[in-house]
């Protein structure tokens, strides 16, 4: 069930990011470390009630943060869904629990969310050196709009977009 973080929930998802954090590394994807995501970053999303979780019998699987921020790099691009558009923040899956289907699931429940709300569509961006993150998108059916940079990241991003209004 994929539902609005409580702060109980925030030990068990800051808990998890040594094992997200090893795994992508164990990957050869260095996009999450100690400076991204902090415990202060999900603090302050659940804060805002931007903040969800997958959780199953009390057990948190995953997460996504929701939410209307873009990055100051997105303003250079040649993006087509219009704002407001609902921004696509740290999703993932706990690594026992990938290849259930688990972040195809929080991308459905990201994309209904912005169905709900009237939006026009959905933004996002990973790491280039992401593969399985950059596949999911486009398995998805978003659209890639380009690449960005980041201070103090060696690799660049791809930026991603999904329309879920028809005009």
């Amino acid at each position: 069930m994929i539902r609005r973080a409580s702060v109980a929930d925030l030990p068990l998802v800051t808990g998890s990011l040594t094992t997200i954090v090893a795994a992508m590394r164990a990957a050869g994807n260095d996009q999450w470390g100690p400076a991204y995501p902090t415990d202060d970053h999900f603090f302050q999303d659940c804060a805002d009630g931007v903040l969800f979780v997958d959780e199953d019998q009390g057990r948190i699987r995953g997460f996504a943060v929701l939410n209307f921020e873009e990055p100051e790099q997105y303003e250079a691009l040649p993006w087509t869904v219009a704002r407001p558009a609902l921004i696509v923040h740290r999703l993932a899956v706990l690594p026992e629990f990938r290849g259930r289907g688990l972040a195809n699931a929080l991308f459905a429940f990201a994309e209904e969310q912005a169905r709900a709300r009237g939006l026009r569509g959905l933004r996002s961006d990973t790491y280039s050196r992401n593969p399985v993150m950059n596949a999911l998108f486009a398995k998805r059916g978003w659209k890639r709009v380009g690449t960005l940079h980041f201070p103090g990241r060696e690799a660049s991003f791809v930026a991603w977009e999904k329309p879920v209004v028809s005009d």
